[in-house]
């Protein structure tokens, strides 16, 4: 039995809270056995409250990768040493029950494979600093892009791990959400475009929602329509980079095993490829 420590912030109705522990505990149940006992929940009235919160932790962890969890409903961590599960309710309660469902599912499996701070707490691998050396890319740069992979990995193991253990149709959507294209990243591309650096990052941080879509494409069901959200999400992409992206990513994601920091490794050279295309044909910065 896992112990959930409940922490509400706003006005939070109980009847929401006892639906979403009662996902939680169905699920750890599904998944066992593993190795958590303890997990905390944060349940935010609001969206900005939570990321009010944890800039502060933030701040207060010294934590130096750039803020990229803004505009998720659901997040997870385990900075303090123990699995931690945050929502956002205003956001969570926009989406169809199916997306939402999934999202806290998803969380749940983080904390399932990934509820220790090692996880979190990174040192540059020789895979990275021969990026750096490569590139000439700063330390805040090259952390940033070791905590994108990182992500892309993490959440590539934990839809590959609930689909194995029969959650399909909640990750299907949760999936199909993920890869919606929103005005935002259109606006990210267009200021990224022409500086190789910015497009690289833009496209390496594609690699979550991709990740978590490639772990589905094994489902025969799913495969076609996936591969159109899939097609879709990178349509705002030039043909060529998008052609490039989806091609390493999938090749990339097909062979990862069970040890997330061999995976890490590995996606860090597939990774290259990405920079090595962007960057040549541009000044290396």
């Amino acid at each position: 039995m896992v112990h959930i420590v409940i922490s509400k912030f706003g006005k939070i109705n109980d009847s929401q809270v006892k639906f979403i522990t009662g996902l939680m505990e169905e699920c750890y149940g599904r998944l066992s056995p593993h190795n958590v006992t303890i997990v905390d929940l944060y349940v935010f009235e609001k969206s900005s409250a939570a990321e009010a919160f944890l800039s502060a932790e933030r701040r207060e962890l010294g934590v130096g990768t750039s803020p990229f969890h803004e505009g998720f409903f659901a997040m997870h961590d385990a900075w303090r040493g123990i699995p931690r599960i945050i929502l956002c309710l205003d956001r969570m309660m926009k989406l169809p029950d199916l997306v939402m469902i999934g999202g806290v599912r998803h969380e749940v499996a983080h904390t399932v494979l990934h509820g220790s701070l090692e996880y979190y707490l990174f040192t540059f691998p020789e895979s990275m600093l021969k990026l750096m050396n490569q590139f000439n890319l700063s330390e805040k740069v090259a952390a940033d892009i070791l905590y994108l992979i990182s992500i892309a990995v993490k959440d590539y193991e934990v839809t590959r791990l609930l689909y194995e253990h029969g959650y399909v149709e909640d990750q299907a959507a949760y999936v199909k959400f993920l890869l919606k294209t929103e005005e935002e990243d259109l606006l990210s591309w267009r200021l990224a475009e022409g500086n190789p650096l910015l497009e690289a990052l833009h496209v390496i941080g594609l690699l979550k929602s991709i990740g978590c879509a490639i772990a589905l494409l094994s489902d025969r069901n799913l495969q076609g329509e996936i591969e159109c959200y899939l097609k879709d999400s990178l349509s705002h992409l030039p043909k060529n980079i998008s052609s490039m992206v989806l091609n390493i990513a999938k090749e990339n994601f097909t062979n990862l095993k069970g040890d997330t920091f061999t995976n890490i490794e590995r996606t860090i050279y597939a990774c290259k490829q990405i920079l090595n295309t962007l960057m040549d044909a541009k000044t290396k910065i």
